[in-house]
């Protein structure tokens, strides 16, 4: 997740309650469901746990190149975890809407090599 906070406001209270709140939604649900997802997120004590341990990988992000690659780091995390083949099959991925073009907003190149084809992305092959 790409997230701005607003100026002098830090990003730890809002980080800390949404994942409180999605995981105490999330993992009962799942439990209910007996979704076979559970079986990869427990942790070395038997429980579910829905983020991993620590307090993520956050940084500034400076520049437009650097904002590009983070997305891409992004959308393959659900590849990366063995959740899908491709990231546009994560449901709740913006691959799909960084695929599209759109107008005012940042656009990203493919990585290079890889010019004018958002569909040779690692992943998308």
């Amino acid at each position: 997740m790409l997230m701005r906070p607003a100026v002098g406001h830090s990003v730890e209270p809002a980080l800390r309650s949404l994942k409180m709140a999605v995981s105490k939604r999330v993992i009962p649900r799942w439990v209910e469901h007996r979704a076979a997802i559970l079986e990869q997120i427990v942790d070395g004590g038997g429980r579910p746990r829905f983020w991993q341990k620590g307090g993520g990988f956050d940084r500034n992000v400076r520049d437009t190149d650097e904002f590009c690659r983070t997305v891409r780091y992004i959308h393959r995390n659900p590849v990366e975890r063995g959740l899908v083949e491709r990231p546009d099959l994560w449901p709740w991925s913006s691959v799909r809407w960084w695929m599209g073009t759109r107008e005012g907003e940042v656009e990203c190149d493919p990585p290079p090599g890889q010019a004018g084809a958002w569909a040779a992305w690692k992943g998308f092959q």
